[in-house]
């Protein structure tokens, strides 16, 4: 449930952003709101799952077989991540070109090749970061914070030292920001380059599968599992500034805590409904813009628009997950991923 949640506050974050500054129609998401982590928050949860899961594994392959297979988990990464990212990504561009004249508003100056060309190599986060993307494809920065991931995680999980060479990943993009302007491109762009994050959930799949019984004893018992609830209500309900590095480095750490809970068994929510859901988040978080548009579109106000979105955004997520990621999904897989998961997680 925690991706489904990540993707749901991203949604409730987006509709009550754009819809009223693109289409100037007024959106009720009323208590929903306020119960939703902000999108830079959800962000920070997708992070940390991501990292957490995908060094669980393959530590897990590197326990087991004394190696990692580099290019069979690239491969798998492939087969999971670039076929439905190349296909929102080919509809939501048709659909700008189609209707851009129409709706400058929400496309901007900014609506040329150059930024699908980067979205395209999985680096929105660089146009994004500069100012210099439109609304429809913005959301598609964070996938690229993951592939730069993806790139170095089998390596720093087959490191001597695991711990450190994850530090190293922290430390340089902490070192980017301390010595750069502000104001700076470069600055910037480690803003939104939040490799740290998921290094970090890296960082707490070592310590589950090596300190186990230090988590145990610490963070997984009843008053850990009470100051847990009441430090992750604090942080949904206290609005936090974006893309602030302290923040960020909050949500982090007690996204990573909770994961260990929900790992060790506690704050489970795990039936058929939800094991559905987790699989369409991928799908959701991919279709949420486009589906916003259309509801912004057509003109409807109120409540309605939250429900609508999500709505057509479950609808997209349904079909091409079921004829669109399956078909890849489905492909043999080697041993690794078949790996039992720790309770209440779901898999990358």
């Amino acid at each position: 449930m925690l991706r489904v949640y990540a993707a749901l506050s991203v949604i409730v974050e987006h509709v009550d952003h754009f819809i009223p500054g693109w289409f100037q129609i007024q959106v009720n998401t009323g208590i929903l709101r306020s119960l939703a982590l902000t999108g830079t928050g959800a962000v920070t949860l997708f992070y940390v799952l991501s990292g957490f899961l995908l060094t669980l594994i393959l530590l897990s392959e590197k326990r087991r077989r004394d190696e990692i297979d580099v290019m069979g988990f690239y491969r798998r990464r492939t087969r999971r991540i670039v076929p439905l990212y190349y296909l929102v990504l080919a509809v939501t561009a048709l659909a700008s070109i189609a209707t851009a004249p129409d709706y400058a508003i929400v496309f901007g100056r900014q609506f040329d090749a150059l930024q699908f060309t980067a979205t395209a190599a999985f680096s929105a986060y660089i146009p994004l970061a500069l100012n210099a993307i439109s609304g429809m494809v913005s959301h598609f920065w964070s996938l690229g914070v993951e592939v730069v991931f993806y790139g170095l995680s089998p390596w720093l999980a087959a490191a001597r030292s695991v711990p450190l060479a994850l530090g190293l990943v922290i430390g340089l993009r902490l070192l980017i920001l301390a010595v750069t302007p502000f104001e700076s491109a470069a600055h910037q762009i480690a803003l939104y380059l939040k490799v740290d994050s998921l290094a970090i959930g890296a960082l707490f799949a070592w310590l589950w599968l090596n300190r186990r019984s230090l988590v145990e004893r610490r963070l997984t018992t009843l008053p850990a599992r009470i100051g847990l609830a009441v430090t992750v209500g604090v942080l949904v309900v206290a609005e936090m500034p974006e893309h602030h590095v302290l923040t960020d480095y909050a949500v982090t750490l007690v996204a990573g805590w909770l994961i260990l809970n929900i790992s060790a068994g506690h704050f489970v929510i795990e039936n058929r409904f939800t094991r559905w859901l987790g699989n369409l988040t991928y799908g959701l978080y991919l279709w949420h813009m486009l589906a916003l548009f259309i509801v912004g579109v057509s003109g409807m106000a109120g409540t309605r628009v939250y429900a609508a979105v999500v709505g057509i955004t479950l609808l997209l997520a349904a079909v091409t997950y079921q004829f669109v990621e399956r078909p890849f999904l489905r492909r043999p897989r080697p041993a690794p991923e078949a790996l039992p998961l720790p309770g209440g997680i779901e898999g990358a």
